[in-house]
């Protein structure tokens, strides 16, 4: 009787809301498509104070990272963003480019993840600002780097079928 190794996913969600929603929907979808093989997971999200992320999945853990402050450029760039026509376009842009930064710099900044990006199988970028942050971790790791709920679904049937 041989045993399966449980295939380990690692949720990056970045700014957002609802972190418990997101990462709740994340780890019900994982459970639905791995059918029999087991599966464990690591959720890290950005922590901005207010929400606190539970796991009622004791094969689930969730690693709260700091929220950073504001910069020098986050009012300039707040003020554009609201800002309507291709200013506010520009604004937005930029404040999704700034978060992004921000929040793989968050990521980048906590040794004790490296260890989890390496054993994961597979990295999901929960949202914009969290794709930064996984892509780079190309070198690190040879886990599947994917985008979404969908694009995890179908690599995650993938290495199930293996």
């Amino acid at each position: 009787m041989t045993s399966v190794k449980a295939l380990h996913l690692t949720f990056v969600v970045g700014r957002t809301t609802h972190p418990q929603s997101v990462i709740d929907d994340l780890w019900n979808r994982a459970l639905g498509a791995s059918e029999a093989v087991p599966v464990e997971g690591t959720a890290v999200y950005v922590a901005d104070g207010g929400s606190r992320v539970t796991t009622r999945d004791n094969r689930l853990s969730v690693v709260a990272l700091a929220k950073p402050g504001p910069g020098r450029m986050t009012a300039l760039l707040s003020s554009a963003a609201r800002k309507p026509g291709p200013v506010g376009i520009a604004g937005r842009l930029l404040m999704d480019n700034l978060d992004s930064r921000s929040v793989a710099r968050a990521v980048a900044g906590r040794s004790n993840l490296q260890e989890t990006f390496r054993r994961s199988d597979i990295i999901v970028a929960a949202d914009l600002t969290a794709d930064r942050s996984v892509w780079q971790l190309q070198k690190l790791t040879e886990a599947r780097l994917v985008h979404g709920p969908v694009a995890m679904l179908h690599v995650l049937r993938q290495l199930v079928r293996k």
